[in-house]
């Protein structure tokens, strides 16, 4: 293989116009608008949260989706006992000791010893009937106001009712400590 190298610029009066003209470009110094790095940082972070959402949004198989359905930071954090903090969390989720327990002992699903369903953080808070007079005690706005429970409604970063009520219904019908 032969390399040649053939001057195709020489002679044709446009192309040595631009030859010049590039030329006199390499001494002169160039100006860029310098976008600040915080700029990129902050509409970066806002594109992965819109992306996340739509992502968050769409998976039907989300437990803790119908708890919060916006992501964001969970502000009924602060200032709580780590041992509380746990408990709503494994609420939130569905994933308590009591009820998933099982998984880790290769077991059956545990059920209820009242009405013999699964049990469940949906079962205890909102559905067993062995809980009613509790519920009636400890969430009384939705008797009163007649609002269909709702896992958001207890266990959300804006609940009907403060987190120290579901745990004090827990502690009363015996689980907390068993979750």
């Amino acid at each position: 293989i032969h390399f040649c190298w053939v001057p195709s610029h020489i002679g044709i009066h446009g192309n040595e116009e631009a030859d010049r003209a590039a030329s006199t470009c390499i001494n002169r110094s160039i100006e860029t608008h310098a976008i600040p790095v915080t700029d990129y940082r902050t509409t970066l972070r806002n594109k992965i949260k819109r992306s996340w959402q739509v992502e968050w949004s769409s998976d039907c198989y989300n437990k803790l989706h119908s708890v919060k359905p916006t992501l964001s930071e969970w502000f009924s954090a602060i200032h709580r006992e780590r041992f509380y903090e746990v408990i709503l969390c494994r609420l939130r989720i569905g994933h308590t000791r009591l009820t998933h327990g099982y998984l880790l002992k290769s077991e059956d699903p545990p059920v209820c010893d009242y009405c013999s369903e699964t049990l469940s953080v949906l079962h205890i808070l909102l559905v067993c009937p062995q809980f009613h007079n509790e519920r009636c005690t400890y969430f009384p706005i939705f008797f009163r106001e007649h609002i269909p429970f709702h896992l958001a409604l207890l266990l959300g970063d804006e609940p009907l009712v403060p987190h120290t009520q579901v745990f004090n219904f827990l502690k009363n019908i015996g689980i907390l400590n068993r979750l």
